[in-house]
């Protein structure tokens, strides 16, 4: 026999799971610095190194670079020291129908960094790492479309619309930068950095995806004479990616992750801090193709044969980004005292889908570095804010498969008479939707020898609650429009009770 085939490019979801890691390790407080007399704060970047699928588990690789901002004291006098320290770490995950051929697309989050003293020389720091893993399945299916030589094939068919993967990409991106401070301060050491990857765009033109972002950057550090001080940049990374036929109309999802960092003051004549970062960059992209599937087939003349499978699609692919802006007043109860620092963390705690909108609901945590007692010490204080959100998604349906990035293009707070602050900070969001939907695949077809003629001429049948004309036709060999025609029948529904007459089929053989 003669198949009609039509081949199409499928990425299954096949293996999801969430995991939790808790990284840790002590570290020895250098020589060169005093000992240690109270712990202010800890924060960390991660860095991934390899991801890797193999039978039953997924491997993860990376490192945390960690800062601790420290008090010590001496003779009565109090000193800020940080200790930077990184934790490696290699996290194996068990999943049962894990593969190597699948492609991992793992979202890591650090939830927390923590230090405690263990004597005045050590100190153990502690991270907790988030993963949200999901494990691909790249294929190229063909669905049978027609059997060219059998005249009669009657084809149950079903025309859909699903999202096709075109393909998935990788690159790589470095940033690097000379980053100066002010000219009066001479660095003694690195307090703390906060990386972020935000201002995410593409651009698509000839076959080729223009990646760019910018790496946003706020080093706090201290000076020679003991002041404490920051100093920011945004620095623009772009890669370039090739993929055949990739046009506008195409949904891309991109991932951006720090693979590896290097931060390092210059020498104190230059006042300046060298940085530098390598960025992979990941670029999935999906087409919307509109096919036609056969979810059952039979021919009146011939006795066909034919294996079924189920095959998960996915449809209704599309981004949705908004920003969520906050622009209110607190009490921080500072007084006169000076803000070093401002860390702004989003926690979602829930995530629904309502029309045409998903609602997050979580909190916006806001901790700050600043001075005490007359900018003597270091303290700090946090402030969180509830995060009640309705995103505005037309067209989202409620069984959407969602997943959320966070960018946070502005944070901004100034310090205000009456111990009060004014906040304000932008969240953009961008929620990757998708749905997901069951197709039958119809294979191996093949012709077995008929059965002998039993020799009716008509049929006389009574309709049951399950009956639909399809089954009826299949099951006595006839046609959907010959039961139509013999019947008078001027629409395929049937109620229950109905009595059809249904007449032999003479039809051409193939």
């Amino acid at each position: 026999m003669e198949l009609e085939k039509n081949k199409i490019s499928i990425n299954q979801i096949v293996a999801q799971k969430l995991d939790t890691a808790i990284c840790e390790g002590d570290c020895i407080v250098p020589d060169i610095k005093p000992d240690i007399y109270n712990i202010i704060t800890s924060s960390g970047t991660v860095n991934i190194y390899k991801k890797e699928v193999m039978e039953g588990r997924v491997r993860i690789d990376g490192a945390i670079n960690t800062y601790t901002i420290y008090s010590s004291e001496e003779g009565g006098r109090k000193e800020l020291k940080s200790i930077n320290y990184v934790i490696d770490f290699s996290q194996v995950v068990n999943i049962e129908n894990a593969k190597s051929e699948m492609v991992p697309d793992i979202a890591t989050k650090l939830r927390s960094v923590e230090a405690r003293i263990l004597n005045e020389r050590k100190i153990n720091v502690k991270a907790i790492l988030d993963f949200d893993i999901k494990l691909f399945s790249n294929s190229s299916e063909e669905f049978i479309t027609g059997i060219n030589d059998i005249s009669d094939l009657q084809k149950l068919e079903n025309r859909i619309t699903v999202n096709s993967l075109l393909g998935t990409e990788k690159t790589k991106a470095q940033a690097k930068e000379t980053i100066t401070i002010d000219s009066v301060d001479n660095l003694a050491e690195i307090l703390k950095v906060n990386v972020e990857i935000a201002n995410k765009d593409t651009k698509i033109s000839y076959n080729k995806i223009l990646v760019k972002a910018d790496t946003k950057l706020k080093i706090l550090y201290l000076t020679d004479d003991g002041r404490i001080n920051s100093v920011s940049a945004s620095i623009p990374v772009m890669g370039f990616i090739d993929m055949e036929n990739i046009s506008d109309e195409n949904v891309c999802d991109v991932q951006y992750e720090i693979r590896n960092m290097v931060i390092k003051p210059n020498s104190t004549q230059e006042h300046s801090i060298y940085v530098e970062f390598e960025i992979e960059i990941t670029l999935s992209a999906y087409e919307t193709k509109e096919i036609s599937t056969i979810e059952d087939l039979y021919s009146p003349s011939r006795n066909l044969t034919f294996a079924q499978k189920q095959i998960k699609m996915m449809q209704n692919k599309k981004n949705y980004r908004d920003v969520y802006s906050i622009r209110e007043k607190q009490v921080l109860n500072i007084g006169d005292e000076k803000i070093f620092d401002a860390d702004v963390r989003v926690n979602i705690d829930n995530m629904s889908i309502g029309n045409d909108e998903i609602n997050l609901n979580g909190k916006v945590s806001i901790m700050f570095i600043h001075s005490i007692n007359n900018m003597t010490e270091v303290g700090i204080s946090q402030i969180d804010l509830p995060l009640d959100y309705r995103m505005s998604c037309i067209g989202i349906r409620t069984d959407s498969q969602v997943k959320i990035d966070m960018d946070i293009p502005l944070q901004d707070f100034t310090i205000l008479p009456g111990g009060e602050i004014e906040v304000k900070i932008d969240v953009e969001f961008t929620a990757m939707t998708s749905t997901e939907i069951m197709l039958n695949e119809i294979s191996d077809v093949k012709e077995e020898e008929s059965n002998p003629d039993n020799g009716y001429n008509m049929v006389i049948y009574f309709t049951k609650k399950e009956d639909n004309l399809w089954k009826i036709a299949k099951e006595f060999k006839s046609t959907m429009q010959n039961i139509k025609e013999s019947n008078a029948l001027m629409q395929d529904t049937l109620t229950p009770g109905m009595q059809l007459f249904i007449t032999k089929y003479v039809g051409a053989n193939g």
